[in-house]
């Protein structure tokens, strides 16, 4: 019988072991006209639903591998918008295991056996709520929009219970946080005291029956920024004539109160933190190059460039209004440590500058320096979290480092590179010899865009082997650039520039991909318990592509996905830990392993890594280093014991002695990688080196 008209765009994911139930419901399904798309088990299915982007999902519930709690999990962690609706498919009818399929994430359960007129039901309601769901978001995100755009809210008085409801734009305008049911008193609670009577006096008038009601007032926000807001309100009254409510809009009309004075200066300042901005800042400087007094002078001036160290990354994680708090904090320090001669401007971003005037020699200017600095490096508290961040200063001299104000703010510019190259949290002084520097890195970073197309950049496998048979295992895929002219260029060199320009992404997919192709050949030619460990950055890690990526590998290669495993950072894992972990179990949901590198460098909390879901440790090769002490077998011995606690495999590397293997050896130890074993070879070179040391009989 058919479930609905005919859908041909409408594809369905069926997932569920029982051959007989898929292949009746791809029949049934079929014949109505849906595009079906099947898998035997939770983790198949998941790979499926990220390539097929399925409009519904029936899913069964018990299962092989991943059972279908688990895989509902996956899949709503992996999506992002939408909700795709997924129906379970269960013999189960007890309560608790119905709870539990809408905790994973279900829409809707059907028991077995199937009752197809019912299960064409459902269908047929959870493809009209889902689209109809979606339709909604699409008009909230447009009205959202466009309210933004004019700068407009809208409210609603509840005059009987004194509640105010509203956008949240109009939250936003009156300068209060969203709260329900606030009462009109908190609503209003930020408009300037001299206009509050006017709104006062329309609220009266309203109450006594003038139903229409048009008032302007000022609003000063909590970061001191006054708009001017026109509001229309049309009030309801009861049969007896009493007020019952007021509907109204708020807008900001700020722009329309703009004299000349005020676009002058605001086209000298930044709107955010009311600092001289970079055009401001640029005729002052070149104002005080050419002022006489300062050429006549024997004091010393100068310019200041200074950012936030990882701005990005801190950004990110407490999000753009607090971000946006961060740089209004930093900005009112400056304000209050700087002398009053001195000249502050936010340049862009979490870019500010300085000018200091007239210090008398460079021993006082260094003593400015310093000063400035510690004060900038206290604690910043940003709504209930305390940060302690760090800063890059470069320093360039008025006419001694630039006769004009662009020479000296982009010799300042390199100063500042200079310092964060050497690792932040410092100021350094220009000094000639750093533009040739600077020039240097600038032509290698043309050259990496170009290292791609070209074919420069190359993948190196380490080998890693069995610690008790010491006979290959697999390899660690490094990167290297074989640049057309300097040749072998350090990974050192060119990954930091790399993650600064993005370029990190396209080369660490071009590494995966080719990576994963090599060892597939491998496995073709016999070797096929071989596995290939590979790097991800922290610009890859939080890459929103990434899971596609893996995923379209997987899709066009025959090696199985377990023996592919991924590498993070601990330092990288425990940056934001809970977020990491739902992205780790979506890649675990692949089917992938997983692997904390450099292991014992960062400062893994022992609760959390017990939550990753992580199948094996990399010990740091600086702890091997130490192994000849007591302090570093102590270290080394700690962290095997913890591994075999938690049931994790132990990668060693950096094993260049015989003493290295036979001390780990002796306790257990997983796989070694080192000198001892190889060094990082070619593609060609690894298969001459698997044929040199694999037995005949190969596993």
């Amino acid at each position: 019988m058919p479930l609905t008209s005919r859908l041909p765009t409408i594809k369905i994911l069926v997932i569920d072991d029982d051959m007989v139930t898929r292949l009746t419901l791809t029949k049934i399904l079929q014949k109505s006209g849906y595009d079906v798309v099947q898998a035997e088990n939770g983790q198949q299915g998941f790979s499926r639903f990220c390539e097929a982007k399925p409009a519904l999902i029936l899913m069964d519930v018990m299962m092989p591998i991943m059972d279908g709690y688990a895989a509902t999990q996956a899949i709503r962690n992996y999506e992002t918008g939408q909700a795709t609706p997924i129906i379970m498919l269960t013999a189960l009818e007890d309560m608790e295991s119905i709870e539990h399929a809408f905790n994973a994430g279900a829409t809707d359960f059907i028991t077995k056996p199937i009752n197809w007129t019912l299960l064409g039901q459902r269908l047929k309601y959870a493809l009209k709520a889902a689209k109809t769901e979606e339709e909604l978001r699409a008009s909230q995100v447009h009205l959202n929009y466009a309210l933004r755009l004019a700068k407009l809210g809208y409210w609603e008085w509840d005059a009987v219970k004194d509640q105010i409801k509203g956008s949240h734009s109009a939250f936003e305008l009156m300068g209060v946080p969203i709260q329900e049911d606030m009462p009109i008193e908190t609503f209003i609670s930020m408009v300037a005291p001299k206009d509050l009577p006017l709104l006062q006096q329309a609220i009266s008038d309203a109450q006594r029956g003038e139903s229409h009601i048009q008032v302007s007032f000022r609003v000063t926000h909590p970061n001191q920024n006054l708009l001017h807001i026109d509001c229309l309100g049309e009030a309801s009254y009861d049969n007896q004539g009493n007020l019952v409510k007021i509907t109204g809009s708020a807008q900001d009309i700020s722009r329309l109160h703009k004299a000349e004075s005020i676009i002058d200066y605001q086209a000298n300042h930044d709107n955010l933190t009311d600092l001289a901005n970079r055009s401001y800042f640029n005729k002052y400087l070149q104002n005080l190059i050419t002022t006489k007094s300062v050429n006549q002078s024997n004091n010393l001036s100068a310019t200041i460039v200074l950012d936030i160290d990882r701005f990005k990354i801190i950004n990110d994680n407490l999000g753009q209004n607090n971000g946006d708090l961060l740089l209004m904090t930093l900005a009112n320090r400056l304000k209050k440590i700087t002398r009053e001669d001195d000249f502050v401007a936010r340049l862009g971003s979490d870019e500010f500058a300085i000018i200091i005037k007239q210090a008398q020699n460079l021993a006082e200017l260094n003593l400015s320096l310093n000063r400035i600095f510690n004060d900038l490096s206290r604690p910043y508290l940003i709504g209930d979290q305390e940060l302690f961040i760090t800063f890059s200063f470069g320093v360039a001299i008025v006419h001694q480092d630039g006769q004009t104000a662009n020479h000296l703010l982009a010799n300042a510019n390199v100063a500042r590179a200079q310092a964060k190259a050497l690792g932040g949290n410092q100021f350094a002084l220009y000094q000639k010899d750093m533009n040739l520097q600077a020039k240097s890195q600038l032509l290698l970073e043309n050259d990496l865009y170009k290292a791609l197309e070209r074919n420069e950049i190359e993948v190196y496998f380490q080998p890693q082997v069995d610690a008790q048979t010491l006979k290959p295992y697999g390899a660690e895929a490094l990167v290297r650039w074989n640049h057309a002219k300097l040749g072998l260029i350090s990974p050192v060199k060119f990954i930091p520039i790399a993650e600064s320009t993005g370029l990190i992404i396209d080369i660490g997919q071009y590494i995966i991909r080719k990576a994963v192709e090599e060892t597939a050949k491998w496995h073709e030619m016999g070797y096929n318990h071989l596995h290939i460990g590979i790097n991800l950055s922290g610009r890859q890690f939080s890459n929103d592509n990434l899971m596609d990526v893996i995923q379209n590998v997987l899709s066009n290669t025959t090696l199985p996905a377990k023996y592919l495993d991924f590498e993070i950072t601990e330092s990288l894992a425990m940056s934001n830990a809970d977020h990491n972990i739902t992205v780790l179990k979506g890649m675990k949901a692949l089917g992938v392993s997983l692997s904390i590198d450099d292991f014992g460098t960062g400062y893994s909390s022992l609760a959390y890594l017990h939550s990753f879901p992580v199948d094996t440790i990399k010990i740091d090769r600086s702890f091997i280093i130490n192994l000849v002490t007591p302090q570093g077998q102590a270290i080394v011995n700690t962290i095997l014991a913890m591994a075999n606690s938690l049931h994790l495999d132990v990668v060693a590397e950096g094993i260049e002695d015989d003493f290295h293997a036979t001390y780990l050896q002796e306790r257990n130890c997983n796989i070694f990688q080192g000198f001892l074993f190889g060094k990082p070879m070619t593609a060609d070179e690894f298969t001459r080196y698997l044929s040199e040391n694999t037995n005949t009989s190969i596993k």
